[in-house]
């Protein structure tokens, strides 16, 4: 099964082309959060799964800053990512690493799509 299409609102081709960027310049982060999250890098796509992982936190950070209240299903997602952040994290800095590794990849993501054709 080919995940990338899990991504969304994406053309497929240029997501997998966009990843495959990402990973030349971010595979050890790729790395940690996969560790951190507990994904077995010997799962096939394991990359696009940890990419939809950073895609779902950064509309986490979208729903916890805007004003207006998130629907309940939203809330339990947002809920949820943290839990899997946080798990076996000794202190708030462990956690504050994974979500900016989450955030940081999530941002180069859409750049780097802008650009690719």
């Amino acid at each position: 099964m080919d995940r990338i299409r899990l991504i969304g609102n994406y053309d497929e081709r240029r997501s997998r082309e966009t990843l495959n960027l990402l990973l030349r310049d971010r595979k050890n982060e790729f790395q940690e959060l996969a560790t951190a999250l507990a994904i077995p890098k010997s799962t096939e796509d394991w990359e696009v799964i940890i990419l939809k992982f950073c895609l779902d936190f950064e509309e986490c950070f979208k729903i916890w800053t805007d004003e207006k209240e998130p629907d309940s299903i939203k809330n339990t997602k947002c809920m949820t990512i943290m839990r899997e952040i946080a798990k076996g994290k000794k202190n708030i800095s462990d956690v504050f690493h994974i979500e900016n590794i989450a955030y940081t990849i999530c941002k180069e993501f859409h750049e780097t799509y802008k650009i690719t054709k």
